[in-house]
């Protein structure tokens, strides 16, 4: 854990997928790095458990896992992805009841970090499922999501409380679809998802945590 002269605490965490959902981080201003031992396939709060082939996951290598935010899968890996956690309180500033609006402000932040490598935008529209979108999280578009003209950069999805807002959020340093889609039981989903154009970022995945790190508001 590393700490400097702001309201935000850094948490440097590595283990299975299972175990860092498992997790009920406090309700303070704090960014969690996560970083998974092994690949794996983390279903939606209220997505069909069906939507994976276990058999097949296994095969693959692959943990399938519930996160208690909503969505659709996310595919997250050892170095590939970089998944980080934000933690609010409730009576947080940047805590907006209007859930439409609730993640506008994160998407700023990624925008600002991740402009050294990449020119992207927050946005700002209507929650957009498409054909598939309710199954595979990169399909949708959600208002305070990056983009890079329209492939999807950052996903974010969350989970809100009495007590506060915790924000997940998945990019890609490499997007390699042939690593996961098989595991998917709907032809039609596995195709659009091998063909899905996904923008990334060839940068350390250190480099990309601090950046975010310090564009979060004072």
């Amino acid at each position: 854990m590393t700490n400097r002269q702001s309201p935000w605490v850094r948490h440097d965490w590595q283990g299975s997928a299972f175990d860092f959902h498992a997790m009920n981080p406090a309700p303070t201003r704090a960014l969690w790095w996560c970083t998974v031992q092994a690949p794996a396939i983390i279903l939606g709060s209220t997505q069909q458990t069906g939507d994976v082939d276990a058999a097949a996951a296994a095969d693959l290598g692959l943990e399938v896992v519930r996160r208690r935010s909503g969505g659709g899968a996310v595919f997250v890996h050892p170095t590939e992805s970089v998944w980080m956690d934000i933690t609010i309180p409730r009576d947080d500033p940047l805590f907006v009841d209007d859930v439409s609006a609730s993640m506008l402000w994160l998407g700023d932040v990624f925008c600002e970090a991740l402009s050294p490598w990449v020119q992207a935008e927050t946005y700002r529209g209507e929650f957009t499922a498409g054909a598939y979108g309710r199954s595979v999280c990169f399909a949708s578009t959600s208002p305070g999501e990056v983009f890079v003209g329209d492939h999807k950069l950052v996903g974010i999805s969350q989970r809100r409380g009495r007590d506060g807002a915790r924000l997940q959020c998945v990019l890609y340093r490499s997007w390699s679809p042939e690593a996961w889609v098989s595991s998917l039981t709907a032809t039609d989903i596995r195709e659009q998802i091998s063909s899905l154009s996904v923008a990334t970022i060839a940068a350390d995945a250190a480099d990309i945590v601090s950046t975010v790190f310090d564009a979060l508001p004072a």
